[in-house]
């Protein structure tokens, strides 16, 4: 196949000069572009953005919206991971990748580093769109410079991204909620533990508790269900003194966390020699792998994230660089991990 350097030596012309006639854009003489038209013709000169991109020196920027890493056993390290790896393969095409970094439990710090970016030119986003609103309120932006988005981990439903790649979260809370009906044998209630600093929507934990809620509805349980907000998780006391009020309830037999924060709850179960608790949350980390190995965790959920953040860079790739549209919804396969499975991760 012919590329663009090739149709500008045959037709002797600059490379620049092939691009303004391949797209239409005025500066090139009546007979200069009927020369060209006639040689990409003949040759049958496909359209190849990736050689295009090198041949006149084009550089594509990918803007990437992602949670801060507070350390290796942290959720976001695994797609960061999985965006470095892509990063790596796609940098020789002349494709970079700049982050704009915000606190996943803080929805000003999402806004602030969402403005951040909005600020910025770029030609294509990888968001994770952790709160819902503040989200919607700046797609608005993208949409109108018609830049292109994928989103993973979070869905959004109703926006114009060209692709999401994760769990569906809903089937994921309806999985959660089988496995705990099968712990409890139907016999004891259920807390649900949300982690966060406010009330703020986080569509993907919503979505589970919504997946959750439902299972047991449609089987008509009679399992009473509370629902909480664990907001000073950073501090122990504060951790013991919320939870130890809330399990005044004796009759509450299962924890059901949608996040890895799953983590805190264990820690506190642990501590306090509750292990006739049933627990299940999401996440591999290497403290949840413990928390499996020793049976204070009985499910965990996991999300392929490291295959989130690699197939969401190279989809944006494919796309703004050889017109590669991906699939609208790329759900990935629901992993549980458990004590027998655990060991051969």
């Amino acid at each position: 196949m012919k590329t663009i350097k090739d149709i500008a030596a045959l037709a002797k012309v600059s490379i620049g000069t092939v691009d303004r006639v391949i797209h239409n854009r005025p500066g090139v003489s009546k007979k200069t572009k009927e020369r060209i038209e006639k040689i990409i013709k003949e040759h049958n000169f496909q359209i190849n953005k990736t050689a295009r991109a090198l041949a006149l020196n084009k550089k594509y920027d990918i803007a990437v919206l992602f949670p801060r890493i507070e350390s290796s056993s942290d959720f976001w390290f695994l797609p960061k991971k999985g965006i470095e790896k892509a990063s790596e393969e796609i940098e020789i095409h002349r494709t970079s990748v700049n982050y704009f970094y915000y606190d996943p439990l803080d929805s000003n710090s999402f806004k602030k580093a969402f403005d951040r970016l909005l600020e910025n030119s770029f030609d294509a986003a990888l968001i994770v769109p952790m709160f819902l609103n503040e989200t919607q309120e700046r797609l608005i932006q993208l949409d109108q410079r018609q830049i292109p988005y994928i989103f993973i981990n979070v869905e959004v439903q109703n926006a114009n991204n060209i692709s999401y790649i994760g769990e569906h979260s809903f089937d994921s809370g309806t999985l959660a909620a089988k496995l705990m009906s099968l712990l409890l044998n139907d016999e004891g209630d259920i807390l649900i533990v949300k982690v966060r600093k406010d009330s703020n929507h986080h569509s993907s934990i919503e979505n589970r508790v919504s997946g959750f809620k439902s299972y047991f509805k449609a089987q008509n349980a009679s399992i009473k269900m509370d629902e909480i907000i664990l907001p000073n998780f950073k501090d122990p006391a504060s951790v013991d003194r919320f939870i130890s009020k809330q399990l005044t309830n004796h009759k509450i037999k299962g924890l059901f966390v949608p996040s890895s924060k799953v983590t805190i709850i264990a820690n506190y179960i642990e501590k306090h020699k509750l292990k006739h608790l049933k627990l299940i949350g999401y996440d591999l980390s290497e403290e949840n792998a413990t928390f499996i190995e020793n049976e204070t965790i009985d499910f965990l959920i996991d999300q392929h994230p490291f295959i989130q953040g690699y197939e969401g860079t190279k989809a944006l790739f494919n796309f703004i660089l050889n017109d590669v549209v991906p699939e609208k919804n790329s759900y990935l396969p629901i992993k549980l991990l458990t004590k027998e499975n655990i060991k051969y991760l």
